[in-house]
């Protein structure tokens, strides 16, 4: 009995104490290890194609990048921490800690997981056509507890096709589109793009499906369709505008983190232009976390 009554006095101990803190103004989150709560874990890995889809496949093991920068010691800081999912939380290869309610503490992260990703430099993207890129740009610590807020850095293309009655083979063997960026550099504090490659590459679509690095002041690009029966048909799709800030002003191109669906009707011997339409490409819902598609 007196064991639980010491065990009992040490708790209201440790209550009194903290509330003590509390009324001096003490932050008693001040040194202790920075977690992160949420970081939409199924857009977390790279893309998969499952049964000819591209999906954002659930991985145990999604990974990420993590920067901490605006300390004033290392222990406050991170430079390119690895930080991955077991299933259930985030655990980080090393700890960070918070530096308490007056922080300057800013946090960005990159998944998945690259070794070669700095801040002053980004990290080289190349473009395959599948892996997606997501990025937290950097945003006040204000706790240490964070949800991070996560975005597609890529840009999705999805093709739509019909085809007309007096198409008897409908099959397509291969979809390419031109006047693509090989490279480039993604700037991970906030996600913008740079060094990028002349826009003169192709990327095959999987199933209809493609993911691209971003273009702005793109008009147009080309697309090359093969049917199953050899024939081959070559148009160009015309970009739609991604930002206007007068009427003066315009620019066409394909945004990050959006996903364009292009229409288009194939026929006997033509392809019909139908349009392009632009969809955000997961939803931010509460706690950061990104619906899947």
């Amino acid at each position: 009995m007196k064991k639980y009554f010491a065990m009992a006095a040490a708790a209201l101990a440790l209550v009194a104490c903290d509330k003590n803190n509390d009324d001096l103004g003490i932050d008693n989150t001040k040194d202790t290890p920075i977690t992160i709560l949420s970081a939409g874990v199924a857009e977390l890995t790279t893309r998969a194609i499952i049964e000819g889809q591209l999906i954002g496949a659930v991985d145990e093991n999604a990974t990420m990048s993590v920067f901490v920068t605006g300390g004033s010691d290392a222990k406050y800081n991170a430079n390119n921490v690895t930080w991955i999912h077991d299933g259930t939380d985030w655990r980080a290869e090393s700890p960070t800690l918070f530096e308490g309610t007056n922080s300057n503490q800013e946090i960005c992260a990159l998944s998945p997981y690259r070794e070669d990703a700095t801040l002053e430099d980004g990290v080289t993207i190349t473009a395959d056509g599948v892996t997606d890129y997501l990025v937290a740009a950097s945003t006040p610590v204000t706790s240490n507890s964070v949800s991070l807020t996560m975005t597609h850095a890529l840009t999705k293309l999805v093709l739509q096709p019909t085809f007309g009655n007096e198409v008897t083979n409908t099959n397509i063997a291969k979809v390419e589109v031109g006047g693509m960026y090989a490279s480039g550099k993604l700037n991970i504090s906030n996600n913008t793009w740079s060094e990028l490659s002349e826009a003169n590459s192709k990327l095959e679509m999987d199933n209809k499906e493609v993911l691209v690095i971003p273009m702005s002041g793109c008009t147009s690009f080309p697309i090359v369709i093969t049917m199953e029966d050899d024939r081959v048909f070559k148009t160009n799709i015309n970009c739609p505008v991604i930002s206007s800030e007068d009427a003066e002003v315009t620019v066409y191109g394909l945004a990050a983190g959006t996903q364009y669906t292009i229409s288009l009707q194939i026929g006997q011997d033509k392809v019909t232009l139908g349009e392009i339409t632009a969809a955000s490409w997961g939803t931010p819902v509460d706690g950061g976390d990104l619906e899947t598609e």
